[in-house]
């Protein structure tokens, strides 16, 4: 059962690139303790899932699809993988000369219709490859003008593509004080289609990462905790590892059957099954601990499970992004000045030793999630099982001896303060980020900021498309605010 990548723009290239070593690289580390048979199992379930062999003498070749509107970039990407890997990309990337000038309309309006064409050949001949497809991870950007704009027409056209492959949004939110001066423009057009479409013509899940979290993750972890993590310089590489971590520890294959057995093929379906609802509810986070950047902290790592499932239980009440962010003075009878949302739908995946045996551990379950699920009264769909859909695997991932891997839809916490950049800076539910986006594109909007930037690539009408965009995420941040909690 196969996943195809579309990495789109330099953000998405790089991501995905991430995520093809962390995969590559777990499957074949001759280090993991593990029966000769099972381990067997594992490495051929992983890497027919992400890469293709023509042979049994040819290096994998990463089932991928590379787009970018420069060369530079992507030919950069092919020759470290040449150098550095054991495994490639293959011949079917999408290049073109002149760019998108970190402007939405340029590679909405111009770039996406001339290469949607192209890209949809090159995606068909990487699905052909497959004899079975579990659905596809599209990687991108929301501040420049390819991932953005391309991105964005190249997703609304999928449905068209291959109509019946689950696809999966990675959307990377820029950093808050980011050097383009158009990037809320850009995330807030970009975000504001992709939540205006209906089922079958947009993407099934949308899976957001946040710059700013994952750096200030990534900078405790370099420099330590007690430090102002927002002045301290973390190569951008360190986000992308962080992120393909957290997506690696989800999809690498698992059991979900005490003492292990056949390994789940369906991994990606499953999961946007797992956290599937209506189509106002499908923007998803995923949370993992621990998290080690350096391989000697891996070695001398001493988390237990009943270590792991307390801290994952915080996890999901405050909306952290990794175990050290967490705030341990809120809880259910005190939040101090927040607002909690019910946690909708959550998946869950234990690797390292000892992970098969806790799946029949029911009382462990009920206590990750009691009181933060959603009221079944409330709710217009399916019933939210306490139990999760859960896998295990007892082989240690990229590392870590015991991991513990969580893909909520809701849950978080909002800043009860009010509605300013601060407050909203300060909240961890899933649409946070879209009321800071929000908000400062309002503001560049109400002063006729830069619309001419648009006007001069085909956006006919800006006030008037901006208007349905901010529409469209002022209704997702009404519908998720009406949760109620129990």
């Amino acid at each position: 059962m196969s996943v195809v990548c579309l990495h789109v723009g330099q953000c998405g290239n790089q991501v995905g690139t991430e995520l093809f070593r962390t995969i590559y690289n777990d499957s074949c580390d001759v280090h993991v303790m593990q029966k000769s048979q099972t381990r067997s199992d594992f490495v051929f379930e992983s890497l027919e899932t992400f890469f293709y062999k023509h042979d049994e003498e040819s290096n994998p070749e990463a089932r991928c699809v590379q787009v970018d509107m420069e060369e530079k970039v992507i030919r950069q990407i092919n020759v470290e993988t040449e150098r550095n890997c054991t495994w490639r990309y293959p011949p079917s990337s999408f290049c073109a000369k002149r760019g998108s000038g970190n402007n939405w309309a340029l590679g909405y309006l111009l770039n996406g219709p001339s290469c949607v064409d192209a890209v949809g050949d090159k995606l068909m001949t990487e699905l052909e490859k497959c004899d079975m497809v579990d659905g596809l991870i599209a990687a991108m950007s929301l501040a420049g003008g390819t991932g953005s704009g391309v991105g964005t027409y190249l997703l609304r056209h999928l449905g068209d593509l291959c109509p019946k492959v689950p696809v999966l949004a990675q959307l990377v939110w820029p950093y808050r004080r980011g050097e383009v001066s158009i990037q809320a423009y850009n995330a807030v057009l970009s975000a504001g289609h992709l939540l205006a479409t209906g089922p079958g013509e947009g993407p099934d899940g949308i899976l957001f990462h946040e710059n700013d979290l994952l750096h200030q993750a990534c900078a405790r972890r370099l420099i330590g905790r007690d430090t102002d993590s927002q002045n301290v310089p973390v190569p951008i590489s360190e986000l992308n590892r962080l992120m393909a971590h957290q997506l690696g520890g989800m999809l690498q294959p698992y059991s979900e059957t005490l003492h292990g057995g056949r390994l789940r093929r369906r991994r990606l379906s499953r999961l946007l099954f797992d956290l599937a609802g209506p189509s106002d509810f499908r923007l998803y986070q995923i949370r993992c601990l621990p998290y080690h950047l350096r391989n000697e902290m891996k070695r001398f790592a001493t988390e237990t499970w009943p270590q792991l499932f307390r801290h994952g239980r915080q996890l999901l009440l405050t909306g952290a992004c990794v175990d050290d962010s967490m705030n341990w003075s809120v809880s259910l009878n005190s939040l101090r000045g927040y607002q909690r949302q019910p946690l909708l739908a959550y998946s869950a995946v234990l690797r390292g030793d000892g992970a098969s045996e806790l799946l029949s551990d029911n009382q462990t379950w009920l206590d990750l999630t009691s009181g933060l699920l959603q009221d079944a009264s409330s709710r217009t769909w399916r019933d939210c099982p306490k139990m999760p859909s859960a896998g295990a695997c007892g082989r240690a991932f990229n590392g870590h001896p015991r991991s513990l891997f969580l893909a909520t839809s809701g849950g978080g916490l909002v800043s009860a303060s009010g509605q300013d950049d601060e407050a909203n800076a300060a909240s961890s539910d899933v649409c946070a980020p879209l009321r800071l986006v929000r908000s400062r594109a309002w503001r560049l909007f109400t002063s006729s900021a830069y619309l001419h930037q648009y006007t001069q690539f085909g956006l006919e009408d800006p006030r008037q498309t901006f208007l349905d965009a901010f529409a469209a995420i002022e209704q997702t941040i009404h519908v998720y605010s009406q949760l109620r909690t129990s």
